[in-house]
């Protein structure tokens, strides 16, 4: 047996799937509760891993769950009539591509924040948290193919 498939059967311990929590809001159209999804996210970093469990829910749903829930903590936003649209720092003009930039350059977290002391030490955390979520998920659903 692969790792990749023990890693998938024992996913299925990560949520109580016999019991529903009452009052919790569930995918449309299924009785999956939203909350497996963040746990799945929490326990494994891995979307694709939550999808092959309950197919029921669509990955346009699973998505969209993420996208309502990040956008209520994501430090980051875009608008086409600051810095050209480029993503930056909530309440800066300081480009999320910089802090990328800086680590890439050998800089800490310590040094970019000197050079840009608008951006918050918690944005870049949940940036970097983010952007670690997002390449795991991915990486993970590469090595299964």
């Amino acid at each position: 047996m692969t790792t990749a498939r023990k890693t998938r059967d024992s996913l299925s311990t990560l949520v109580d799937t016999d019991s529903v929590p009452e009052n919790e809001p569930l995918f449309e159209g299924t009785n999956v509760p939203v909350q497996y999804l963040f746990k799945y996210l929490d326990e494994t970093r891995n979307l694709y891993a939550f999808l092959d469990d309950f197919p029921q829910v669509s990955i346009e749903q699973a998505l969209d769950a993420i996208r309502e829930s990040v956008n209520a903590d994501i430090p980051i936003h875009s608008d086409k009539e600051r810095v050209s649209g480029i993503p930056v720092f909530d309440g800066t003009r300081v480009p999320v591509r910089s802090l990328f930039n800086y680590l890439s350059y050998g800089y800490t977290i310590e040094g970019f924040l000197e050079n840009f002391p608008t951006a918050e030490r918690e944005q870049v955390l949940k940036t970097l948290e983010l952007a670690s979520m997002v390449l795991e998920s991915v990486a993970y659903e590469t090595a299964s193919r």
